[in-house]
């Protein structure tokens, strides 16, 4: 299922980054050379410090799916990524990452869905 591809510029469909901590009894056949590369392709894509010369700021939407915004949380914040599946989020929900240009990186929301009406929200 691919989810807005041309909005983000990436291949932002479902994936199984790594494992997960707790164990995860559901594993994709190949995940481990597909998705996980994939995913953190992406990461190093979208994440990282501007470069010296910039002065203004920057910003990304990416549209993508939940496990990827997990995995995108946990490797920001330099948390095991395997981390992921610790994370909950709501379908359509926000996160918001923060890179400063000096490196740091701040995780001002995560999941937000205060924007939808109650009878719309979703968890898959």
């Amino acid at each position: 299922m691919k989810i807005a591809p041309k909005s983000s510029g990436i291949n932002a469909e479902y994936g199984h980054p790594c494992n997960a901590v707790p164990y995860s009894r559901f594993k994709p056949d190949n995940w481990e050379y597909t998705d996980g590369c994939r995913i953190e392709s992406a990461f190093r894509r979208y994440f990282h410090r501007a470069h010296y010369t910039q002065t203004e700021p920057s910003h990304e939407i990416v549209v993508c799916h939940a496990n990827v915004i997990r995995y995108f949380i946990c490797r920001a914040i330099q948390n095991p990524p395997e981390g992921w599946l610790r994370i909950s989020l709501a379908n359509g929900s926000i996160t918001e990452v923060v890179i400063e240009p000096n490196g740091d990186v701040f995780v001002s929301g995560i999941g937000d869905k205060g924007y939808m009406p109650t009878e719309m929200i979703t968890f898959t």
